[in-house]
């Protein structure tokens, strides 16, 4: 059942046969090299961003917003007892004109007002401090991105991206299953800028799922979710706006967009489907 899931969510499975890795600067992981090493394997559409021109470790940024319409930020939080099949959600995207992931979001709220100002590269990623658990690294080319991806989990390494089906500002879901990834992850959110970058982290204490869900109208796709089971360092203002609990009081979990990318231990289909525990 799972080696289908995995076929019908498109999903890439890497091994990575690189040496080293610190933060990749010795990589070469440029298109030819990509498919000389996994030939048949197209690169996740969100990784291939990083391919074009200008994808570079010295490249200038572009900090003007991409059209709030290629934003794809899901501001549903939930608990993690919610996370089982049957179980109908409604998801919804944020639309502000300079819609950021969440944990960028918090921080700009610090020093923007986020409904006039717009943010720079440094300010959204360099300057932001890491929060309690976290371990961040600003990211401008795929070499850099697998190479702290191989600093944090090791080299037998899959990306995992989700697939919401529309942007609507809301969508209604049913969840047809759970599937645990486990206690290791690093998540890769692309940011709100013109040129292609990543905020990309290891956040500990939590645990990746992927969701397979059917929209209203019947189709069937799936989505990453991310359950932080330390809450003690999250903003307390919006914790309790989108949950009502205080920080530190509970599991919060919530869903990843499509720009994000999720790298996950490669573990064998077989295994894969053992460590699938239903989260009920």
């Amino acid at each position: 059942m799972f080696r289908h899931f995995l076929s019908l969510s498109l999903v890439v499975l890497l091994s990575l046969a690189f040496a080293g890795g610190s933060h990749g600067r010795e990589l070469i992981a440029d298109e030819d090299y990509w498919h000389a090493v996994w030939p048949n394997t197209p690169i996740p559409t969100t990784l291939n961003e990083l391919l074009k021109p200008g994808a570079e470790e010295n490249a200038e940024i572009d900090d003007v917003p991409m059209k709030v319409d290629d934003t794809m930020y899901p501001k549903t939080f939930f608990f993690q007892h919610e996370l089982y099949p049957g179980k109908k959600m409604s998801v919804e995207f944020s639309k502000l004109p300079f819609a950021q992931p969440y944990g960028v979001y918090t921080w700009g709220r610090k020093v923007k007002d986020l409904g006039k100002e717009i943010f720079t590269f440094e300010e959204a990623c360099i300057k932001a401090p890491p929060s309690k658990g976290e371990d961040k690294y600003c990211v401008k080319s795929l070499p850099s991105m697998i190479g702290f991806v191989v600093s944090k989990l090791g080299k037998n390494i899959m990306p995992l991206s989700s697939s919401f089906l529309d942007k609507n500002l809301k969508s209604e879901y049913t969840i047809e299953g759970v599937y645990n990834l486990g206690d290791r992850a690093v998540m890769c959110h692309r940011l709100n800028f013109q040129t292609t970058v990543f905020y990309c982290h290891e956040i500990h204490d939590t645990t990746a799922y992927m969701v397979p869900m059917v929209g209203a109208d019947g189709a069937r796709t799936q989505v990453l979710a991310v359950c932080h089971h330390d809450t003690s360092a999250m903003n307390a203002e919006v914790l309790y706006q989108v949950l009502k609990i205080k920080p530190g009081a509970e599991t919060a979990c919530h869903y990843l967009g499509n720009k994000a990318v999720m790298w996950v231990p490669n573990l064998p289909v077989n295994s894969a489907h053992n460590n699938a525990n239903l989260a009920n």
